[in-house]
């Protein structure tokens, strides 16, 4: 393991060269063992490649394999037996992985990833809660990057199916990053799965993003993209998965409407529009005859609540958790703080998102909440 940590700290995550000396035969630990001009030799490392290998000491990667341990983060290496023949299929697989949860067995699982604006409209909102929900519910694992906005309501929408989720992380799992989605990572790393391929205390940089989302279209049959303007980086991800040789959908949207130029863009250069959770259980049902139950994915789906006058009325669809933070509301207006409910952070985040769903109340800019006439 330690040669493989060291390895990737010398090249850097997406790097191509890896994979390049696999085809070689050659590994981390030889690469280790040879000489300043034997490694030169090779013919494969740039110059600042070649200046990394001979000053980054192997101390480096121990100290990152203690770290890990010390915070129970599982390490996987690429010829580890639990690794992904997925991601061995792109041009830049990461050397290591950095884990926490339960590891999905990619290779023999539908995957799809759901993306999408941070700044994602209400109807963007319902279609990646509702997909994220209908496709865990049929046995999917849903894959998305953990942002707030669209893949917000994917990770929970699939976590209030009680399916799996994945939530790949663009830096390292120490770095303190959107604070308002803490309480779903840790809720997603008890119910579900954290992968990052950077070193726990890596910090965010405008490169790590971009990297990252190659790995949320790799692990996944196909992306859907729920909607993107033209600048979206839902569409880095979609144009990974094109490269990968994966499916991407998209959900149509208005010509005229500005956050849709970019799915539109893909549609017209031959992505597959998504109407209806139905289109990616057809695509696939006969590869996973065994895993995917399109029958329970539309059995019991939520409906919208209608709260009587004076009197709150809630369908038996939701969760408690939903029914207590309802209940509880006496404002018309209220952020998530004021809610001594009783429900920990975890906890009213998915019951506050769920509400939302249901229509009963709605999000205001600032982090303050209405309920619904």
């Amino acid at each position: 393991m330690k040669y493989y940590i060291w390895l990737q700290l010398c090249l850097g995550q997406g790097s191509k060269t890896f994979l390049e000396l696999v085809e070689k035969s050659l590994y981390p630990k030889d690469i280790f063992l040879m000489t300043a001009t034997e490694r030169k030799q090779v013919g494969l490392f740039s110059k600042s490649e070649l200046e990394k290998l001979s000053k980054t000491p192997i101390e480096n990667a121990l100290k990152i394999i203690e770290q890990c341990n010390k915070n129970k983060i599982k390490l996987i290496k690429y010829d580890d037996s639990i690794y992904p023949e997925t991601l061995k299929t792109i041009c830049n697989p990461p050397m290591v992985l950095y884990v926490k949860g339960s590891f999905p067995d990619f290779d023999n699982t539908p995957v799809i990833s759901i993306v999408g604006p941070r700044k994602v409209s209400e109807f963007g909102k319902k279609a990646a809660y509702s997909l994220g929900y209908r496709l865990s519910k049929a046995g999917f694992t849903v894959v998305s990057g953990g942002a707030v906005g669209s893949d917000t309501y994917a990770h929970i929408g699939a976590l209030k199916s009680g399916g799996k989720t994945v939530l790949i992380m663009g830096c390292g799992f120490n770095v303190s990053y959107l604070e308002e989605n803490r309480a779903l990572r840790e809720y997603i790393e008890s119910h579900g799965c954290l992968i990052s391929e950077y070193p726990p205390d890596t910090p965010i940089t405008r490169y790590t993003f971009p990297v990252r989302n190659r790995l949320i279209s790799a692990l996944s049959l196909g992306t859907v993209v729920v909607e993107a303007g033209s600048r979206s980086g839902a569409l880095l991800t979609a144009n990974h998965a094109i490269e990968q040789g994966r499916d991407v959908f998209v959900i149509p949207g208005s010509p005229n409407a500005l956050e849709y130029k970019g799915s539109n863009a893909l549609l017209r250069d031959g992505a597959k529009p998504l109407l209806d959770a139905g289109d990616i259980f057809s695509e696939y049902i006969s590869r996973f005859p065994d895993k995917i139950d399109i029958e329970k994915a539309y059995k019991k789906e939520p409906k919208a609540a209608t709260p009587q006058k004076n009197k709150k009325i809630l369908n038996e669809t939701l969760s408690n958790e939903a029914k207590i933070v309802y209940n509880y509301l006496d404002t018309p207006k209220f952020y998530p703080d004021e809610l001594d409910c009783g429900l920990n952070s975890n906890q009213l985040l998915s019951a506050l998102t769920e509400l939302e769903m249901e229509f009963l109340i709605r999000a205001l800019p600032g982090g303050q909440y209405e309920i619904c006439k």
